[in-house]
């Protein structure tokens, strides 16, 4: 593609002031030196200015205030998804701290300290597994609620 071919895709843009200072030196610079991109340019400038001198249209302030409220209600729920979002991380971090904190006083409760490695390891991991499984089933069980209440306020909104 040649440069007076890429100015004459800029032409448009430059008349209608959607170009960047250095882009429309360069097509000034072209069209002094091009007379047939300085005649376009002029068509695109007297298009530009005819389209400048239309009205605007104003939308109503019916649709205006919709979509203010539109815009309120979807800040609000975004608002309200971080918050179940953070509630959600808690959850997750709390069973695990649960878990991780809950190994020694279950091993206390299961036959005291000095038994860490004893013949009844198995026995107590094992027990620990469901104790742990347990944590994480509450939490999920509260996640899903907080998931279904959720909803039902999407609903109701």
């Amino acid at each position: 593609m040649t440069e007076h071919e890429r100015i004459r895709e800029l032409l448009a843009l430059a008349a209608g002031d959607a170009l960047a200072a250095d882009e429309i030196r360069r097509v000034e610079q072209h069209t002094a030196a091009c007379a047939e991109c300085a005649q376009e340019m002029e068509v695109w400038r007297s298009l530009a200015q005819k389209l400048r001198r239309l009205p605007t249209p104003q939308p109503r302030p019916e649709t205006v205030e919709r979509a203010r409220a539109i815009a309120e209600a979807r800040l609000r729920q975004a608002a309200e998804d971080r918050g179940y979002l953070r509630m959600m991380i808690f959850l997750v971090v709390f069973a695990w701290v649960l878990m991780l904190a809950s190994w020694p006083v279950y091993r206390v409760l299961a036959g005291g300290m000095l038994e860490w490695y004893g013949p009844s390891f198995i026995r107590n991991w094992m027990g620990f597994a469901v104790w742990t499984s347990l944590g994480w089933l509450i939490a999920g069980i509260a996640a899903a609620v907080l998931a279904a209440q959720q909803r039902r306020e999407r609903r109701l909104a």
